[in-house]
């Protein structure tokens, strides 16, 4: 969304807010979205593609644990990872048109929230439709 509002994408991207409102309606939520196919999420959101993904983060580590494993065995461990994985389908027939896997890990003092935006921003400059 911020590369589109920098005029930096060459589609034009669906606001959130609509697609989540067409969903309500609908009754699809987060907990049953996996049971639609894309063609019909395209359908009924009125979109030329799908945009679908999930991520997983997790924190292995205390801050603590690395800083005490540092200053002891000379080793700075990772704290924390994330995960994405995303992918783009056409409406007309599903078809992939992209996908993107890609993890990242964080050190001391990164959080869940810093790798998730990290890895979106990675994604956003490898998706096709950008300037």
């Amino acid at each position: 969304m911020k590369r589109k509002k920098r005029g930096k994408m060459k589609v034009d991207v669906q606001d959130p807010k609509r697609t989540n409102a067409l969903l309500k309606k609908e009754g699809i939520t987060y907990e049953n979205i996996e049971d639609q196919l894309p063609e019909d999420l395209a359908k009924l959101l009125g979109v030329d593609a799908i945009i679908s993904g999930d991520y997983e983060t997790n924190k292995p580590m205390s801050d603590g644990a690395p800083i005490a494993l540092g200053l002891v065995f000379g080793f700075f461990g990772s704290t924390n990872s994330a995960i994405v994985n995303m992918s783009i389908h056409n409406a007309s027939d599903a078809e992939l048109l992209w996908n993107y896997h890609k993890k990242v890990k964080g050190s001391i003092g990164s959080s869940p929230e810093d790798l998730v935006n990290i890895l979106m921003r990675k994604a956003s400059r490898r998706l096709g439709y950008t300037k």
